[in-house]
């Protein structure tokens, strides 16, 4: 089946085990990883948590965390406390404190309050509770009010320290939260805007990444360099090759490992590789506005496996990850051109050959369903328009094989759409060669796209993608590939696109009843 996001490609050299390789063994072996339709129709459940934190973590025991891209975050409670007087009433007052990421953040550019989206009223002075919220506020009386940090504060909060703080919950000077984005919410009591406690949810723009596209000194343009983070930050932040290049460098934090890969060296991640896949990227696909091709966004806990990390984003931007000998490369989106091209009379006739022409039932899809966080319903959880296809249901004996989809990095509901249908048509393409070539072929990597010509099979010009290479110590080549086709991730917005229809969020209070049939005239005693 053709792969939807991959991890693990392999390059055997002359030396190991693998060294006389035959095709069928090869075909066997070699596996690139499954695609997310077939781990989903496979029931596979195991990913650990990644994406949106939609729920406030309290707690000695909440994983560390950090957020890349632009996503939606609960946060994990800190410090909380009862305080002051208004209108006779003690203790009227409640502030928490909560952290979005465990790292400087780049902007925080939403807040949600009981999942309704409220406006934080920035046009006066920040008073020591920080901003209002100008949906609670009643009788010119203000009963909400907001205040967060990026994560470059050096002092304590003195609102937390003077006001808040107290015998029993003490908030001392010394906790400045050096390096943590929080956020300080204070609420004053009123059974009319609060039935219980609230609650809320930030939407936060992540940590600034290193984007190799933009630094000169590795073939790209611009001034951001690795060993200087101030450089740093920028449209690559949002891009999942850019946000999977910082994965696999490492996530450091005041120079201490917090996240990610230990040893990866540059020479390792090849620049001219991850620039061109972070080119991709950045294309303008979707027109009337929508964007770039591919955005991603979470936050991602540390106790998370880095692989699981890695394939959530892989998934927003049907990318697959290639470690060749020890080197990373990455594809994304369609295939690239080919970079050889053969016939019939180039595979050693002499040698085992193995050919899949189609797959069998229970590892055949032909639907897909999808759910993403949506920002318009305060990104909680929803279901993308399913996608069935009548032709392959008919070749499919009259079955509809449907699987199901969790993209928790996308937030766009044009971008799942559209990854839906190409994965779904790329998954239809069964057809899989192995067979053994001559020396000139130890060029080829896994992840390379190549060109057969047969008139054996039917083939013109038909494009194939390398998912394995063995490398035999007489230095024949023997290959595994897959069919594939660009035409699978033809998009026309205008057509393929069903906009979402959105449901109303927040708490649904009844409508001002109007009195008829009363009335009042004078009367004269």
């Amino acid at each position: 089946m053709a792969i939807f996001t991959a991890i693990g490609a392999a390059i055997f050299g002359a030396g190991t085990f693998l060294a006389s390789l035959t095709s069928t063994v090869l075909a066997i072996a070699v596996n690139v990883g499954l695609s997310l339709l077939q781990k989903a129709l496979a029931g596979d459940q195991s990913q650990e948590p990644a994406g949106v934190n939609g729920k406030l973590q309290a707690g000695g025991d909440v994983p560390r965390s950090f957020i890349v891209g632009r996503t939606c975050t609960a946060g994990s409670l800190a410090y909380a406390n009862t305080w002051g007087t208004a209108n006779k009433t003690p203790n009227a007052y409640f502030t928490q404190v909560i952290a979005l990421a465990d790292h400087q953040i780049s902007n925080l550019t939403g807040f949600w309050v009981n999942d309704a989206p409220v406006t934080v009223d920035t046009s006066n002075p920040e008073t020591d509770k920080g901003y209002p919220i100008t949906e609670y506020r009643k009788d010119g009386k203000d009963y909400l009010w907001l205040k967060w940090y990026d994560g470059t504060q050096t002092t304590a909060d003195p609102f937390l320290v003077a006001s808040v703080s107290s015998a029993g919950r003490p908030y001392e000077s010394t906790r400045v939260g050096t390096g943590v984005a929080y956020a300080i919410v204070t609420s004053r009591t009123n059974t009319e805007l609060f039935s219980g406690f609230p609650s809320f949810k930030f939407e936060v723009q992540g940590r600034a990444l290193y984007d190799v596209s933009k630094d000169t000194t590795e073939g790209g343009s611009g001034p951001q360099r690795w060993n200087d983070k101030t450089t740093w930050g920028g449209d690559g932040d949002d891009l999942p090759a850019v946000q999977i290049y910082n994965v696999l460098r490492g996530i450091y934090e005041a120079n201490v490992w917090l996240y990610g890969l230990q040893t990866i060296t540059a020479p390792r991640l090849p620049a001219a590789d991850w620039i061109a896949q972070i080119a991709k990227c950045r294309l303008e696909v979707d027109g009337a506005g929508q964007g770039v091709q591919y955005l991603t966004g979470g936050e991602i806990s540390v106790d998370t496996e880095i692989g699981t990390a890695i394939e959530k984003i892989l998934t927003g931007c049907q990318g697959r990850l290639i470690e060749s000998g020890g080197v990373y490369k990455i594809r994304v989106g369609e295939p690239d051109a080919a970079v050889m091209s053969f016939s019939d009379g180039d595979i050693l006739s002499s040698e085992e050959q193995t050919f899949t022409p189609f797959f069998g039932l229970s590892d055949t899809i032909n639907g897909v369903t999808a759910t993403y966080p949506e920002p318009e319903e305060a990104w909680n959880t929803k279901a993308a328009p399913p996608i069935y296809n009548p032709d392959y249901e008919a070749q499919d004996g009259n079955r509809r094989l449907m699987t199901s989809v969790q993209m928790d990095m996308v937030y766009r509901s044009i971008q799942v759409q559209r990854v839906m249908k190409a994965a779904l048509a790329e998954a239809r393409r069964a057809r899989r060669h192995t067979f053994i070539m001559p020396p000139a072929y130890w060029v080829l990597e896994p992840g390379d796209i190549v060109q057969w010509t047969s008139a054996r099979n039917g083939y013109v010009s038909k494009l194939f993608r390398v998912d394995g290479i063995g490398d035999g110590e007489n230095l024949d080549v023997t290959v595994d590939m897959t069919e594939v086709d660009p035409t699978d991730y033809s998009w026309d917005p205008d057509t393929d696109y069903k906009p979402p229809v959105f449901s109303p969020v927040g708490p649904v209070h009844p409508p001002t009843q109007v009195m008829s049939g009363w009335s009042v005239a004078p009367y004269t005693i």
